[in-house]
């Protein structure tokens, strides 16, 4: 069996000698491990992958329950074969939905998609070629009931995860307070920023000279969630604006692909709305 040990405390003499001697004691094996010092919040940041029986797990939680109030420290450790069960949200664009579900399909990820939702029909083949449940859920209909809908569909579905794949409605802050650091959210950053309807075709008319993507956590705050990762792409002034928004979705799709990667895999540490990638 394997698992992923997470541990986030203040910083302080003996940590990583405390952690890894416990963990030896029970008879587990680190097969690898991550670990950072942030000296401007005083904070240390630890990820290891551990390999051990069934029989070591309660003596690895014993030690760290007893290293906890010492340490003052938060710990996590979680099954590293579990897959995650993921839905995945959407409207009318598919280039991210079908990075995500090939790169699924070829085992990059490790977790399983639970059912696809969406506000238009337009998605709905591409569930079907992929054996996937899908619901439709209109955006018409008042929000706290369009909410409750996806929470009876994701209870039905055992989802413990979301992404919004280019989903193009906001959330309110019950739904992303109740899946607190569970939905992951594409942005097209870096154009900067630009609001409303065509950003990249206003990009574009900037003559702007990188273009990027942000993947983070969705808030109720629109596109100010804690940041998993970013990319961005240099683009040329020859290009025409149907190369510049396929360059676009190039960079949102590997942005996205790679962010849920790093949570499915237990990579990513928050302190105060803050993100550390290990």
């Amino acid at each position: 069996m394997k698992f992923v040990l997470q541990v986030m405390c203040p910083d302080q003499s003996g940590l990583i000698a405390a952690f890894t001697h416990g963990i030896a004691q029970t008879g587990a094996n680190i097969l690898d491990l991550t670990q950072h010092t942030s000296k401007d919040i005083n904070t240390f940041f630890l990820r290891a992958l551990v390999e051990c029986g069934s029989d070591a797990v309660p003596r690895i939680n014993e030690h760290f329950s007893k290293l906890e109030s010492e340490k003052s420290m938060e710990w996590k450790l979680q099954d590293a074969e579990h897959k995650t069960r993921m839905a995945l949200f959407g409207s009318t664009t598919d280039h991210c939905f079908y990075e995500l579900l090939l790169s699924h399909r070829d085992g990059a990820l490790p977790c399983e998609w639970s059912c696809i939702i969406s506000n238009h029909t337009v998605l709905e083949p591409l569930a079907r070629s992929f054996n996937l449940p899908f619901f439709l859920v209109p955006s018409d209909i008042p929000k706290p009931e369009q909410e409750k809908k996806f929470n009876e569909i994701l209870r039905a579905s055992n989802t413990e995860g979301i992404v919004l794949a280019r989903y193009m409605q906001i959330l309110s802050k019950e739904f992303t307070e109740a899946w607190k650091h569970k939905i992951i959210n594409i942005h097209h950053g870096f154009l900067p920023a630009f609001k409303g309807a065509k950003p990249y075709h206003q990009a574009w008319a900037k003559g702007v000279k990188i273009i990027g993507a942000t993947a983070h956590f969705a808030t109720a705050d629109l596109d100010q969630g804690p940041i998993i990762w970013q990319s961005v792409q240099q683009v040329v002034d020859t290009g025409s604006i149907e190369q510049f928004i396929q360059m676009g979705k190039e960079v949102e799709k590997r942005t996205l692909l790679y962010a849920l990667k790093l949570w499915l895999e237990h990579r990513v540490f928050l302190y105060e709305g803050r993100t550390f990638v290990l």
